[in-house]
């Protein structure tokens, strides 16, 4: 395998199925729903994630396009598993402010519905 040249920009792509509201997440019953959900949706973003070659990035910008139902704010949920499941791969070394510096999220009709796509982009790590 052939390592890509420090500083040369990297993006993963991952899709997240139907994630929970923002508001259904923090007004569930019990903390075992969070629980539950938020492993279900690493683990679904690890599997796709391990498909891959781990090149950590230095600086993450993250686009995230969004077909759920609910408003876009409460859409959230899908790029916070996505970011938790990216970070323990190793894609990026912490989900902080210092690694994390831009967050995009827009609606977008034209992807599956129940569905977001998130893109991780980034110069690679000095090694």
């Amino acid at each position: 395998m052939r390592v890509p040249a420090t500083g040369q920009l990297k993006s993963y792509h991952v899709v997240v199925g139907k994630v929970p509201s923002l508001n259904m997440f923090y007004a569930s019953k019990h903390w075992t729903f969070r629980a539950k959900a938020k492993d279900k949706h690493c683990n679904e973003v690890l599997q796709q994630l391990q498909e891959l070659d781990c090149v950590p990035i230095q600086h993450v910008y993250i686009t995230c396009k969004v077909n759920y139902r609910y408003d876009i704010d409460n859409s959230i949920m899908a790029v916070k598993f996505a970011l938790d499941a990216f970070r323990k791969w190793g894609g990026v070394k912490d989900d902080s402010r210092a690694y994390v510096r831009k967050l995009k999220m827009e609606h977008d009709p034209d992807i599956h519905p129940d569905t977001a796509e998130i893109t991780f982009t980034g110069l690679l790590v000095n090694q």
